[in-house]
């Protein structure tokens, strides 16, 4: 009982600060700021996944990367954090929970955090919406359709993107790619 009153409140609190992150305000605040601090890559990985798997303890999820530790890059760490927890959560929450995977890796201008998983995956039919606010693959699911949303203009904000990798149909793979200053 105990376990589900905790997830319960820490899926409620995740709500509430994307409900934020999506209203005027919260866009108006992402935008102002642009506070960049230098942080590891590979840490952040580390804490994202971590994160995860406080809302599900029993979850496996691989790590590896490319890059040493002490590889650091100058981005806002709190978008780039919520970013990957989030493709990290949906990965918990929509694959078969057995193949979760965060790699790594790096090129002289971009880092990558590629995450993939295992599961039915994304229909072709949704492709078109899935970053559109509101918009989920099951109007019967958990959450509010703000995810990938908010995890894309996060993304862009940063001075990257998010891809989604429709050429993989084991699951998902979605990569965040993050300017390497």
């Amino acid at each position: 009982m105990t376990d589900m009153m905790n997830h319960n409140a820490m899926t409620l609190n995740r709500m509430v600060l994307m409900l934020y992150d999506s209203s005027d305000t919260g866009i108006d605040e992402e935008l102002k700021s642009q506070k960049k601090e230098r942080v590891s890559c590979n840490e952040i990985a580390r804490e994202s996944i971590e994160s995860t798997l406080m809302h599900y303890p029993n979850l496996k999820i691989n790590f590896d990367t490319e890059i040493p530790d002490s590889l650091h890059i100058y981005t806002n760490k709190l978008y780039l954090i919520r970013s990957l927890r989030e493709i990290l959560y949906n990965s918990a929450k929509y694959s078969d929970g057995q193949h979760i995977s965060l790699h790594v890796s790096a090129t002289d201008t971009w880092v990558f955090f590629t995450l993939e998983d295992t599961g039915s995956g994304l229909t072709e039919d949704y492709y078109g919406q899935m970053y559109q606010p509101f918009s989920k693959v099951n109007e019967l699911s958990e959450g509010l359709g703000l995810g990938l949303p908010l995890t894309k203009r996060h993304c862009i904000n940063l001075g990257g993107d998010l891809i989604h990798e429709t050429s993989y149909h084991e699951g998902c793979r979605f990569i965040i790619k993050i300017p390497r200053q």
